[in-house]
């Protein structure tokens, strides 16, 4: 009855998104974490071997170990699940799994060293870290990068376009709405830079982070240097002090990083709508799409709306870590392991959210008329620059003043001039009370 088509996937992020979500599987899925696996174990077979703490590998020797991770592929994945099934563990099946490639491929005398010494942890956790760490540099990073440059795009694009300003949904003073895409711009960028420097951490240590069988087998050797040196070679910063896993802090501050991002586009988001529903943008997009099922003439913020929820579910997912993954009873429970794979899919509501909003940026166009037209119904708003104006002329009174006069009108221009006699006050125009809005775009870097 069923088939592998997208239709039948019960997740939406393999289903509906698809299109979206399917480069994340080369850093989440279930093949992707068994081939970095046995990238692990290669490497740091072959890293026992140069510092002559097991048998010393030949150059086609090293060439072979290599070609295993290389050529890793599906069928191969296979024989690991077949191997998994009979004993019910992931990692001690990668390592049966390597001893059968490493016979075929007249590699056995280095069989019985495959995995020795550590704990599964050791190799999930490396093989996890270097995942999360290629999926940032490769999509994460690159996705935000795209965001940023279309918010800088239409910033610089609408400084100097005039906006009403609003405070508790009310009339506020007058600003641009370049200045106020700077803003999320700002707060972004702020983000990215802390993604760009993360660091993540891992560990190399066995059962419980003593180095118990390797220092009891190998005392001559430095483990805690080897740690520090192989960990590094995998561009990874070690972590000396863990149980049997490593804490989850490190990742858990790097999803924070991933829920800020979140929160500062969902904020983004719900504003776009509101100006979308004022009238004060608009979305252009294609004839050919449909708004309504029933009313032809409605074009919706959609790409804002799925972004929002997309976004806020991802940031219920965090929040969830946050709250269960700092904490692991004594040196290990293995409660974490099931929820380490929903990463994924987290990510790739991230990931959908982020192209929405981008696609929705894109769409986006700023009613100029409409604003004018705001700005000039509301004369009111200039009370704050009538109040601070008596004020520097030593009036110690001037709110109250001024607030007798405007407090709870809406004012016309007629209405306004009739209102204020002070030839300087009577040439300030909403259009022109706009600060250092312009200039604030112009000098962003």
């Amino acid at each position: 009855m069923f088939s592998n088509d997208n239709l039948h996937n019960i997740s939406s992020i393999d289903g509906r998104y698809k299109d979206k979500t399917q480069k994340l599987s080369k850093y989440f899925s279930e093949f992707a974490l068994i081939k970095k696996r046995i990238f692990v174990e290669i490497e740091y077979l072959k890293v026992l071997s140069a510092k002559k703490i097991v048998p010393k590998c030949s150059t086609s020797q090293v060439i072979h170990m290599a070609r295993i991770y290389k050529d890793f592929d599906l069928i191969e994945a296979k024989k690991v699940k077949k191997i998994e099934k009979e004993i019910n563990h992931d990692v001690k099946a990668v390592e049966l799994y390597l001893r059968q490639i490493f016979k075929k491929k007249k590699l056995q005398k280095f069989s019985s060293f495959i995995h020795i010494g550590l704990t599964s942890s050791d190799t999930n956790n490396i093989a996890q870290s270097i995942l999360v760490k290629e999926f940032k540099n490769e999509v994460l990073e690159p996705t935000l990068k795209q965001l940023t440059n279309i918010l800088r795009k239409n910033s610089i694009k609408y400084k100097n376009s005039l906006l009403l300003a609003r405070t508790h949904g009310q009339p506020a003073v007058p600003t641009t709405f370049g200045k106020e895409m700077i803003n999320y711009l700002y707060r972004l960028e702020k983000q990215v830079s802390k993604i760009k420097s993360f660091t993540f951490e891992a560990k190399i240590n066995g059962a419980v982070g003593n180095y118990n069988a390797l220092n009891f087998i190998y005392p001559k050797t430095n483990w805690v240097k080897f740690s520090f040196q192989f960990l590094r070679k995998l561009g990874l910063k070690e972590n000396l002090h863990t149980a049997q896993i490593l804490p989850y802090d490190n990742l858990i501050e790097f999803f924070q990083i991933v829920l800020i991002i979140n929160g500062i586009l969902i904020d983004l988001s719900s504003d776009i709508w509101l100006y979308n529903m004022l009238g004060l943008v608009t979305l252009e997009k294609s004839k050919k799409q449909v708004g309504s099922s029933t009313m032809p003439q409605k074009i919706n913020p959609i790409e804002f709306e799925n972004a929002e929820g997309n976004l806020s579910f991802a940031n219920s997912n965090i929040a969830f870590y946050q709250q269960k993954l700092l904490i692991s009873r004594l040196q290990r429970d293995l409660t974490d392991s099931t929820i380490v794979r929903t990463f994924g899919s987290t990510l790739s509501h991230c990931i959908i959210g982020w192209e929405n909003i981008i696609k929705g940026l894109d769409y986006l166009r700023f009613n100029e008329k409409k604003s004018l037209e705001e700005l000039d119904n509301h004369w009111e708003v200039l009370s704050e620059g009538l109040q601070t104006y008596f004020r520097s002329k030593g009036d110690d009174l001037s709110f109250e003043k001024v607030k007798k006069v405007f407090y709870g009108k809406k004012m016309t221009k007629q209405e306004y001039l009739k209102t204020v006699t002070d030839k300087f006050l009577s040439s300030l125009e909403p259009k022109k009370y706009v600060g250092l809005a312009q200039k604030l775009v112009e000098k962003y870097k």
